[in-house]
């Protein structure tokens, strides 16, 4: 029988998490602490039970660094607290004084982790890594000096209760002593990670200046500053007892802070706090043996320490900070000088004309294809190279559409552009000494600030204009060019398209006793919207020759139901036959909506939309309304674009209607219309047709 144990599912994720690297790491840093902590424990102040000098404490920093956004992190300050605790009481320290070292210990490290994690989140997230800048290096003296001075006061409440009064000797050398060890080991510890870390990403031994120990001076130097600081400090202190005196060795300070690799400016303070801290304790000499407190002389050795190594490390930081800078800097010029060599590369081999003036007109760059378009692919001011700047007038050449030339020189041009806003003109260029003339897109725009001046990209546009203006040609060949003779009644009809071709179109054709008339409106504009147009008109016309207004448009939907859904479109039509006798008009509208009987009487009767447009429902039944035209009434059909451009709504459209002139003719209410509607700016083709029967039409009930 087997037995199946649950194991919580949180537990089996941490478990998961909770690796070999974690395991490896703690083991490290807990013997390096372990060795630490008893090598300090071997010089202890008598008076006091604490070391004089205490590495566990940046390594302890270290650790905490080096497990940073790990699982279990209480288990660091832990181990931290237990190996302190055990080490302490394992050489002759008592209970209450081993747990508060362990507890200030565990206490210092989590608020110096803490002040790093928030100040310099780029070494916390790396796990470690060589302080580089001016604010990195204060966060962590920051660091270094919280942690110690906030657990220090665990001491003092140790030693109260142990029996040994308040001494305040103890909180300072605490505070001291672990101050310059955390400031002294962990920069360097810093420094060794990184190097390890680049040499494990790139592989191979490299040198110094490839593993971010660039040497700034020459060899001799830094070595000799390196070896030379502590026997210096050597023998000043044995030579110089005055406190006084001890200060000029701060200048090898700023020595090596100023020409040495931070990495050496980190050895040379290692190298100098064991000098002296040797010199006071076991020489006895130097400047601060004359204190006649042994934690005093400690306190003031490790202060004087300090002091040295923050001096270094802040020349240091200052010049790599500038460094790095002028590295970014140098890599940012870089960036920009083949961004720049790419958009010139880009714009000289366009196809497209490029022109770029400043505020006064003139001519800043302009690329080969602009040159070819407006001085002439010969012209004797272009040289080779690129992005042209030649003094030419480049616009001698140019026109208007209609032969004038440009109004103004350059500068009063590129005043008159509007911000914010992109113009685009057909022109007219002819450079002198060229014969042929081309028709040019000009499309205008002003530079965004900080940038001042205006950008024209030129587009050689003549075959396409030439294209549309054969279909043009073509598209109005297919409308009528004669208005039908319907004894009685007066008919006209406009097309004004939004571009040289259009999506409208309109036709009649006369049968026996009647007219029959349409007016079709192809969703879009252009020359997509022609073609539809075109093939609309061909089956109505196909299909159409009767009365029926309901059948030709039956079949004409089916017929292009597919090119329809291919391209996405609709088309709405106004389609009717007005019986010329009795003026009956039976009609069918396919989503137009846009047809009224103007009374001579003055109303409008708007003739309703009674089916969907070809195209939208194919399979949806078509019926034909009816209607009549008495003598003086109008039967007025419009475009969308009509709408669009006296309002947008049928209510304005209605009062347009309201206005006509119910005595003016076909042809006079048309161009009312067309008028009307052009003043709205319109963007759409403007269709317009009117059927008007006389007032003095028979009303003769006669059946033809």
């Amino acid at each position: 029988m087997t037995t199946t144990i649950a194991v919580p599912q949180r537990a089996v994720a941490l478990k998961s998490r909770f690796g070999a690297y974690d395991a490896l790491t703690i083991t490290a840093y807990a013997v390096l602490y372990a060795l630490a902590l008893a090598l300090a424990r071997q010089a202890v102040l008598a008076d006091t039970g604490i070391g004089v000098v205490m590495p566990a404490a940046g390594i302890s920093l270290l650790w905490i660094v080096a497990r940073a956004n790990r699982p279990w992190p209480l288990l660091d300050y832990a181990l931290i607290a237990a190996i302190s605790t055990v080490l302490v009481l394992a050489t002759g320290g008592s209970v209450v004084t081993a747990v508060a070292g362990g507890i200030a210990a565990a206490l210092q490290a989590l608020v110096c982790a803490m002040i790093l994690r928030v100040g310099c989140p780029r070494i916390w997230s790396a796990r470690g890594a060589r302080i580089q800048t001016r604010g990195e290096l204060w966060t962590f003296i920051g660091a270094a000096l919280a942690g110690p001075f906030v657990s220090a006061p665990l001491l003092e409440a140790g030693s109260l209760l142990a029996g040994g009064g308040w001494d305040w000797n103890i909180a300072l050398l605490w505070w001291v002593r672990n101050a310059v060890s955390i400031i002294v080991g962990v920069p360097l510890g810093f420094t060794v990670i990184d190097f390890v870390r680049r040499q494990r990403s790139g592989g191979g031994v490299r040198g110094l200046s490839s593993s971010h120990l660039e040497v700034r001076a020459h060899p001799i130097e830094w070595y000799a500053l390196l070896l030379l600081s502590p026997a210096i400090h050597w023998v000043w202190f044995m030579e110089f007892g005055h406190l006084n005196l001890v200060f000029p060795l701060l200048a090898l300070a700023c020595w090596s802070g100023a020409r040495l690799p931070t990495v050496f400016v980190m050895l040379q303070g290692v190298l100098v706090a064991t000098a002296v801290i040797l010199v006071t304790l076991l020489g006895g000499g130097g400047p601060f043996a004359s204190m006649t407190e042994p934690s005093a002389q400690i306190a003031v050795a490790h202060l004087y320490i300090a002091m040295a190594i923050v001096i270094g490390l802040a020349l240091a930081a200052e010049r790599d900070q500038r460094e790095l800078l002028l590295e970014e800097l140098g890599k940012a010029r870089r960036q920009a000088e083949e961004q720049s060599t790419l958009l010139e590369t880009i714009i000289e081999n366009m196809s497209e004309g490029v022109r770029v003036v400043d505020p006064d007109g003139q001519v800043i760059l302009r690329n080969r294809a602009a040159d070819a378009l407006l001085l002439g692919p010969d012209h004797p001011a272009l040289r080779g190279g690129s992005l042209h700047l030649s003094t030419t007038n480049d616009l001698a050449g140019v026109r208007t559409m209609d032969g004038a030339p440009l109004d103004g020189d350059a500068a009063s041009l590129a005043a008159a552009l509007p911000a914010g806003k992109t113009v685009g003109v057909d022109l007219l260029v002819q450079p002198a000494g060229v014969s042929d003339e081309r028709i040019v897109t000009f499309t205008a725009a002003r530079l965004p600030e900080p940038a001042s001046g205006i950008i024209t990209v030129l587009r050689d546009v003549t075959a396409e204009r030439r294209e549309l203006r054969r279909a043009a040609q073509v598209q109005a060949g297919l409308l009528p060019t004669d208005s039908p003779h319907v004894p009685g009644y007066d008919l006209a009809a406009r097309f004004v398209p939004a571009g040289s071709v259009g999506g409208d179109f309109y036709d009649w054709y006369t049968i026996d006793h009647g007219v029959v008339l349409t007016l079709a409106d192809v969703m879009g504009k252009g020359t997509g919207a022609a073609i539809l147009a075109a093939t609309t008109r061909s089956l109505l016309r196909a299909h159409g020759g009767g009365e029926d207004v309901v059948q030709p448009l039956v079949e004409a939907e089916r017929g292009m139901t597919r090119d329809l859904d291919n391209a996405g479109a609709f088309v709405t039509v106004f389609r009717s036959f007005v019986h010329a006798p009795t003026g009956d008009v039976t009609y069918v509208d396919a989503g137009h909506g846009l047809s009224a009987v103007l009374t001579r009487k003055g109303a409008v009767r708007r003739l309703e939309a009674n089916g969907f447009p070809l195209g939208v429902a194919p399979d949806e039944p078509r019926f034909a309304a009816h209607d009549r035209l008495d003598p003086g009434d109008m039967l007025l059909v419009v475009s969308d674009g009509v709408l669009d451009a006296v309002g947008g709504s049928i209510d304005e459209l209605a009062a347009v209607w309201a206005a006509l002139s119910r005595d003016a003719t076909a042809t006079e209410v048309v161009e009312a219309v067309v008028e009307r509607a052009a003043a709205g700016d319109p963007d759409d083709d403007l269709t317009v047709l009117a059927l008007r029967r006389s007032p003095d039409c028979d009303t003769g009930s006669s059946e033809a």
